[in-house]
Formats: C-alpha cells, sequence, structure tokens
C-alpha cells in the first residue's frame, strides 16, 4: 500500500437523495478505511438533488463528473458518525435523535415529580383533614405517623429497588411501579379512618423509594457523556417540582382530591413512558443486543454508531469485577473512609431537619404566629426551594463540592438560629409576631436555599465520586437505606421533640448539626471536582509508611 504523502486524492461525487440511508451508502461506499481515518471532519452538505463531499485534506469542493469508487475497501457501519454535518435535513435528522434522548428524560422525570408529590403531601393535607368538612380528623400523634409512614416504606422500596431494576429493567420496574403507586393513593382518597391513610402512605412510600433508584439509574444510562451531568442533576429539580406542585394545589384542593392528583400524575408518567425504550445498557447485560441497538438509535439518532458503543458496554460489563464484596475489604482506608463519610453526609441531610420542616411547613407557619397566611407561604418556600435548585445544578461542577457544602451548612444554621431566637422572643413579647410577622418567612426561604444549593443534591453525587465501582452498589444502598430512616427518625420525633424543648429548641438542635456538618466537611472530606476516583483515592490512605506498616499488621 502507498504511503500517506503518495496518495494522489481524486475528486469525487454522487447523484443522491436527501435520506440519511443513502448519505451512509455513498459515504461507504467512496471512502476507503485508511481515508477514513485522515479525513474524520468531512463536511456534508445536502442540496435538492445531488450530495457534495468536501475533503478537508484536499480542500477541493467535489463534482459530480469525477467519480472514483474504491469497490475492495472494507468499511464499517454508520461510519458517518465521523462527519459533522454543515447543513439540510441530515442535520435535522440528528437533532431529532438527540431530541428523542431529551424526551426520554423528560418523561422518566415525571416520576421524580410524583416522588416530590408524595413526600409533601402532609404538609398541607393534614392541616386540611383538621376542617369541619373533612370526615377524618387525626391526632397530633397520627399526624406524625401520617408523615412518617412515607419514609419507612421508602426504606423498604428503596432496598428492594436494585433486585427490580436489575430483573425487570429500569423502564420495566418504573412500569410496574405504577400499580402500586395508584393504589397507594387510592388507600388514601377511600379512606374511611386513619388506618387506611397509615397504609396508604406506606405503599407510595415503598413506590418513592423504587423511584429514587430507578429514575436515575435511567437517567444516567441513556444519556451522553456530554450531558449526563445535566440529566442527573435535573432529579433533584424535578422532585422539588413536585412539591411546589402539591404545594399548589393543596391551597385550594381537599386532602382527598390531593390525593387524586398525586394518583393521575403518576398514571401520565406511566402512560407517557410506554413509548420509551429501556435502558441500553441494561439490555446489553441481558444479552439482548439487537433491543439495545435499536435503543440507541431511539435515543441519538440513526447515524449514531450503536454497534461501537454496544461493543464498548461489553467490554465494560466483563471487565466488572465478579464475585461478592467481602467484610474485611472494608478494612481498608480507601473503602472504610469513604464509607463512613457516605453515612455522615446523609446523617447531617436529615438531621438539618429540611424533611421535618418540609413535612410540616403550614403548622410551623401556625405555631409562629407569622402575620403570612399558613398555605401561601409554603408556596412562596416551594418556589424558592425550585429556583435554588436549579442554581445549584449550575453551581455544582463550577463551585466545587465542598465550597457548597459549607455555605449550606453555614447558612442553614444562621437561619435556623434566628428562627429559634423569632420563636423564643414572641413567647415573652407577643407585639414580635406583628413587627417581625414577614421574619419566618425569609428565615425558612433562607434556609431551603441554602439546602438546595448544597446538602439537598451533593450528598448523593459524592457518595458515587468517592466510592470505588466495585463496593459502589453496596454503599450506595446502604447509605440510601440509612437516609431514608434518618427521615422516619426526624418526621416521627419532629412533634414530640417540639413539645419537649419547645420550637427555638429544636431549630436550634438542627442548627447545631449544621454547625457541625461544616466541621466534618472542612477537616474531613475531599474536594471530588473535576477529578476521576484515582485521584480522589490518596485523599483516603495513609499518609506516612510507619502507618501503613500498622494497618498492614492489622488485617
Amino acid at each position: 500500500m502507498e504511503g500517506i504523502e503518495d496518495i494522489s486524492w481524486k475528486r469525487r461525487a454522487t447523484s443522491a437523495t436527501s435520506s440519511n440511508s443513502s448519505v451512509i451508502e455513498y459515504v461507504n461506499e467512496v471512502f476507503t478505511e485508511s481515508e477514513l481515518e485522515l479525513s474524520k471532519s468531512v463536511n456534508v452538505e445536502i442540496t435538492e438533488n445531488t450530495l457534495s463531499v468536501e475533503n478537508p485534506l484536499a480542500g477541493i469542493q467535489v463534482d459530480k463528473k469525477d467519480v472514483v469508487v474504491d469497490k475492495k475497501a472494507d468499511f464499517s457501519d454508520n461510519v458517518l458518525q465521523d462527519f459533522p454535518v454543515r447543513s439540510g435535513s441530515f442535520q435535522e435528522v440528528i437533532e431529532k435523535g438527540f431530541r428523542k434522548m431529551y424526551l426520554a428524560a423528560l418523561v422518566v422525570l415525571l416520576f421524580a415529580i410524583c416522588m416530590g408529590v408524595t413526600a409533601t403531601y402532609t404538609a398541607t393535607a393534614t392541616e386540611d383533614m383538621k376542617k369541619k368538612h373533612s370526615n377524618i380528623h387525626p391526632s397530633s400523634d397520627d399526624v406524625t405517623w401520617i408523615g412518617s409512614l412515607m419514609a419507612v416504606g421508602a426504606l423498604i422500596g428503596g432496598s428492594a429497588g436494585g433486585y427490580f431494576t436489575n430483573t425487570l429493567g429500569r423502564k420495566g420496574t418504573l412500569m410496574f411501579n405504577t400499580a402500586p403507586f395508584v393504589a397507594g393513593w387510592l388507600f388514601i382518597v377511600y379512606a374511611p379512618s386513619t388506618g387506611w391513610i397509615f397504609i396508604g402512605r406506606i405503599m407510595s412510600g415503598f413506590c418513592v423509594g423504587i423511584v429514587s433508584v430507578a429514575t436515575p439509574m435511567y437517567l444516567i444510562e441513556i444519556s451522553t457523556p456530554e450531558v449526563r451531568g445535566l440529566l442527573g442533576a435535573s432529579f433533584q429539580l424535578f422532585v422539588v417540582i413536585g412539591i411546589l406542585i402539591v404545594a399548589s394545589l393543596g391551597s385550594f384542593l381537599t386532602w382527598r382530591y390531593l390525593a387524586v392528583s398525586g394518583a393521575i400524575i403518576c398514571l401520565t408518567a406511566a402512560f407517557l413512558m410506554l413509548p420509551m425504550p429501556e435502558s441500553p445498557r441494561w439490555l446489553m447485560a441481558q444479552k439482548r443486543r439487537g433491543e439495545a441497538k435499536r435503543a440507541f438509535i431511539f435515543l441519538q439518532g440513526k447515524a449514531f454508531n450503536s454497534e461501537a458503543e454496544c461493543k464498548k458496554i461489553e467490554e465494560e460489563i466483563k471487565n466488572q469485577p465478579t464475585g461478592r464484596v467481602q467484610m474485611r475489604e472494608f478494612l481498608v482506608p480507601i473503602i472504610y473512609k469513604p464509607f463512613i463519610l457516605s453515612i455522615l453526609l446523609m446523617f447531617f441531610q436529615q438531621f438539618s431537619g429540611v424533611n421535618a420542616i418540609l413535612f410540616y411547613t403550614v403548622d410551623i407557619f401556625k405555631s409562629a404566629g407569622s402575620s403570612l397566611d399558613p398555605i401561601r407561604a409554603t408556596i412562596y418556600v416551594s418556589i424558592v426551594q425550585v429556583i435554588a435548585t436549579a442554581v445549584g445544578s449550575v453551581l455544582m461542577d463550577r463551585a466545587g463540592r465542598k465550597p457548597l457544602l459549607m455555605i449550606s451548612g453555614i447558612c442553614m444554621a444562621m437561619s435556623l438560629i434566628v428562627f429559634g431566637g423569632f420563636d423564643l422572643a414572641k413567647r415573652s413579647n407577643a407585639s414580635v409576631s406583628v413587627k417581625f410577622g414577614w421574619l419566618p418567612l425569609v428565615c425558612l426561604m433562607a434556609f431551603i436555599s441554602a439546602f438546595s444549593i448544597g446538602y439537598g443534591p451533593t450528598p448523593w453525587l459524592m457518595v458515587a465520586e468517592m466510592t470505588p465501582v466495585r463496593y459502589r452498589g453496596f454503599i450506595s444502598a446502604v447509605a440510601t437505606a440509612l437516609n431514608w430512616t434518618f427521615v422516619f427518625i426526624v418526621t416521627k420525633s419532629f412533634k414530640a421533640t417540639e413539645e419537649i424543648m419547645h420550637s427555638y429548641g429544636v431549630y436550634w438542635l438542627y442548627s447545631t448539626f449544621c454547625i457541625i456538618s461544616c466541621l466534618v466537611t472542612y477537616f474531613f472530606l475531599p474536594e471530588t471536582k473535576g477529578k476521576k476516583l484515582e485521584e480522589i483515592q490518596p485523599f483516603f490512605e495513609p499518609k506516612t509508611a510507619k502507618q501503613d506498616e500498622i494497618l498492614s499488621k492489622s488485617f
């Protein structure tokens, strides 16, 4: 074969229709493999009846008259993916393919909205149950069970989510999950007593746990690397959009009709999910290569090199470590240190009191004696949470994880300290509520904003970033289970703790945890922004040879 410098590039052209298949056939037919390696930026332009291809190495515009076809060349499938498109209908084909990926992401994120609606349903619903029109009037203790039992169900669902997603697939799990989700809401809609509401909350909580596992997994696996961070961060954003929706609907719907709206949102999400493909990665793991290729084409367009992507996934699956994780492996610092930090991040996230405040927002505003309408104030807080979460998603890869956690912890602590001071002051001077009736709203807005930019999304992200691949599933599962356990503890104990310590005591207790979280973040947490796992692990390794020797003797 002649050297590259001896290759005489000839001008080539052919007539073709403006269809995607014609373009691919043309490029496969005209260019040899060696030429394709050299020419990675061939410009393709489609006119009415003629296709012109410009070779950048020759810089010559092709002409229909000069055509050279090498019939012996060995061509690969979907080779056109290497050629950026300049204009014409083929560009529309590519854009349409990417829009389908975003469409699938948008549809699956509706399940995140279902999660947000379920989590904070009690904020307005339990307040409505106290009104005369309701035939169910729960006691103060019943209210805490209605709020906290969702977390019990989520703990079970989150633990089972891994099994279901591996067995039924990501999409399959979400579709299967719809039936018990709707059933849980219907238990609440037709509840003749609080016992039925308890059952409904456990069932819907179970489904929330599954959604918290399956939805982020599906998002990551259908997305391309350049948008993976954006789509991954969108999960938390759509959860808080669900919180805003339920707060808004709760301002004019009774608690039963509010439950009906929750069931409708679930059914809508499932209906729109029907035409979406299953996760290609899961299909490849099940050795369903043909379906995986069709899923890639649906999501990314016909020009996407689905065969190459399938081969890449096959290699990744082949290289994954086998065998169960042994507990003795957790004696190694690069394993047990991120494991402990993962648990601490989840602990501080929940013991900031965020879910107690979100679950009982209306009650908090009423007990604070604010001059603002509690329902409206709840909506304002939800709006601020959506905006702050969107801002946090943007800042995540710019400001870094540690700075956001530090700012989040400090601002949450300050807002809770001020809120507690307001509550204490109004107990001794009733005029404080009149003069500073706006202060509770400002404090809660500041608290929710601070949480949303830091301790809301960051712990989930850092658990995955700090943990080696082999242990990531186990550690994530434990962290998720403990997170829901902490949610239950905080939401169930809120009212009882309030009776013992008063409201200001509870807020100051939560602020203490926020301050401690800042110290842990500053002294023990690594910065993971823009770093690979190999760059993060040295942070957890023993710093001296002596430490290495001590550790090796302990094994």
